[in-house]
Parts: structure tokens; C-alpha cells; sequence
């Protein structure tokens, strides 16, 4: 029975859910959100990029420090060519950021990623020596039909829906955000429950390297807009879409188009553990912000 379970999960709940996340992220764009963004193109170009190159250098930094073996490797740089998903339009909600910017990028990098991801992580393991490209295998253009069918049509349908039914749109957001939330919930306990060798891993050095890669990419993404002068609340919101990632499209690809179950593993340990640098980083923001308020306050004679 548990096969059974795991396999309805993997092969139809998760790319389902995942469709129904991006059908939501949809009907919450409208053109004028990208406007607004390109209206100061250096912060979104700035994201994009480090969302695009510092995630890769990193996971293939942490691969190195913390001599990942092959599957734990595979899994941790694929991790870091997927999108940001709604869980990072959330942190941006709660750490007080561009809820636009945070939007634009993910969902913009969403869209591109049918296209780079499949061929990066090819690049990645033909050019890797110490990995089997022979277990590793991703076919491209099955693995790009199947990304845009679950993420790119998903987006491009609910921003149709937004602009034909605003109203309406706007009337089902919230129940489709709640519902897609509760239900990748679901998910992320039901692939626990099949797998519970995770629990004791998450403990081990796999563990270690996810929540490290999660909290320098956090850091060293705030460090670098900061360096090229972006006002702090786009500052913080880079920061969140380069270091909070979709493990859902990760898994997606592990289970549905590799049929690689070991290779989800990183993923589902992330999509746990990344919480814990997250919610620490929010913190240290709000509590940053708080500091600076009050001490005008503390100068005041």
C-alpha cells in the first residue's frame, strides 16, 4: 500500500499542486506589476542574477566543503536551479518587502526555468567528473515540456483569468492560496511519511549543507544589493528570493521526469529545514528595523 501512496503522491499530486501554486501566483500579477518593477530595472536585473548564478557557485561550494556524495550533490544543485515559490513571496510579506518585486521575480524566473534549468543540470553532471551521467540522466526536451506544462501554462493562464475577470480573480485568490498551501502540506507530510529515513538524515551532514547553503545565500545576497546601493526594502526582498527555493519543482523533476526517488531527498530535507535560517533571517531583519527607529529616539535631547 505505501508504494501505492507514495507513487499516486509523486506522480499526481505534486505536479498537480505545483500547477495549482503557479495558477495562483498568476492570478496575483497583472502587467502593471511588471511595469512597476521595470521602472528600476538595475534591482530586478540584480535579483535575477543572483537568483540565476550566486545559487549554483554556492551549492558547488557546499558540495566541496562538505564532500557531498553523488546523489546528495545532484539533488542540492538542482535544488538551487529552481525558481523561488510562494513560500518566498511570504517571507517578503512577513520580513515587510517589495511584495511586487518578490512576485515578479519568482514568477519570472518561474517561467524561465522550463528552459535553463533542464540545461544547466545537464551541464552540470556531463561536466562534472565524479558524478554517473549514465544514473543522473535528465532528458531534455520531456523535462522541459513537462516544466512548462507545470509551472510556465499554470502562470500564463491565471494572468489571462486576472485580466479578463478581475473581480473574480481577485474573489478565489485567496481561497486558491490557502487551498494550494494547505494541500502542498499535504504533500510534503505524505512524501515524509513514505520516507521517514529523512528524519535521522536531516540530523547528518546533508542536513548541515542544506541549511548552510539556505543561510549564505540569504547573506551573502543581502551583502551584495546592498553593495550596489538597492533601498533596504528591495534589499531584503533580493535576499529572500535568492535564498528561499521551490523544493516542490525539485521534487517534481526527482520523482515525475527522472523517476530518481533518491534524488528528492536534498529537496524534501530543504523544503523543511529551510525554514529554520529563514525565519532567523526575518528576525534579524524586523529587529534591525525596529533598532533603527528607535534610535533617533535614544539621540534626541
Amino acid at each position: 500500500m505505501a508504494p501505492i501512496i507514495a507513487q499516486a503522491v509523486t506522480q499526481v499530486m505534486l505536479p498537480i499542486v505545483l500547477g495549482i501554486v503557479m495558477l495562483g501566483m498568476g492570478l496575483s500579477l497583472q502587467i502593471k506589476d511588471f511595469k512597476a518593477v521595470l521602472r528600476s530595472p538595475k534591482v530586478a536585473i540584480i535579483g535575477f542574477l543572483l537568483q540565476l548564478l550566486l545559487l549554483p557557485i554556492l551549492a558547488l561550494f557546499v558540495i566541496k566543503a562538505f564532500a557531498l556524495n553523488q546523489t546528495a550533490a545532484a539533488g542540492l544543485f538542482l535544488l538551487a536551479l529552481c525558481p523561488g515559490g510562494a513560500t518566498s513571496n511570504l517571507f517578503s510579506f512577513i520580513a515587510k518587502g517589495n511584495l511586487a518585486l518578490s512576485v515578479c521575480l519568482t514568477s519570472v524566473v518561474s517561467m524561465l526555468s522550463p528552459f535553463i534549468l533542464p540545461i544547466a543540470f545537464i551541464g552540470f553532471i556531463h561536466y562534472n567528473g565524479s558524478l554517473d551521467s549514465q544514473h543522473f540522466n535528465l532528458p531534455l526536451l520531456p523535462a522541459m515540456k513537462q516544466l512548462a506544462l507545470v509551472t510556465l501554462l499554470p502562470t500564463i493562464i491565471g494572468m489571462c483569468i486576472r485580466y479578463f475577470a478581475d473581480q473574480w480573480s481577485q474573489s478565489v485568490l485567496p481561497l486558491i492560496k490557502k487551498g494550494s498551501t494547505i494541500a502542498m502540506l499535504l504533500v510534503v507530510s505524505a512524501l515524509v511519511l513514505t520516507n521517514l529515513n529523512i528524519i535521522p538524515a536531516m540530523l547528518s551532514l546533508h542536513g548541515a549543507a542544506v541549511v548552510t547553503m539556505c543561510g549564505l545565500a540569504l547573506i551573502i545576497a543581502y551583502f551584495i544589493a546592498g553593495k550596489f546601493n538597492v533601498n533596504e526594502t528591495d534589499r531584503k526582498t533580493i535576499a529572500i528570493e535568492v535564498g528561499v527555493q521551490n523544493a516542490g519543482t525539485a521534487m517534481m523533476i526527482a520523482f515525475t521526469i527522472m523517476h530518481q526517488p533518491a534524488l528528492a531527498t536534498i529537496p524534501l530535507m530543504y523544503g523543511l529545514l529551510m525554514n529554520i535560517p529563514a525565519f532567523i533571517f526575518v528576525y534579524w531583519l524586523l529587529l534591525r528595523n525596529k533598532e533603527k527607529m528607535i534610535m533617533p529616539l535614544k539621540v534626541t535631547p
